[in-house]
């Protein structure tokens, strides 16, 4: 599902005075904000991970695969 798609099926709440309150979203639409936002969590950590490496060219294989996943475990923290 697109983002145009995500914002055009929200459903908004409004108070007696005709403010909105809150939104509504259907859970196909909230899954797939979710899976939207996970995504861009992972490509702004693989981003950091580039930043990280870009001038050592020793973190090859595994030894790449051992910073990435402790920044994963730094983001959880």
């Amino acid at each position: 599902m697109s983002v145009d798609a995500i914002l055009d099926s929200v459903q908004y709440v409004v108070d007696k005075d005709g403010q909105q309150t809150a939104v509504l979203l259907d859970l196909p639409t909230w899954d797939a904000l979710r899976l939207l936002l996970e995504e861009f969590s992972e490509d702004e950590r693989l981003g950091r991970l580039m930043d990280e490496v870009e001038d050592d060219e020793t973190f090859e294989g595994e030894a790449s695969w051992n910073l990435y996943q402790s920044l994963l475990s730094n983001d959880q923290s």
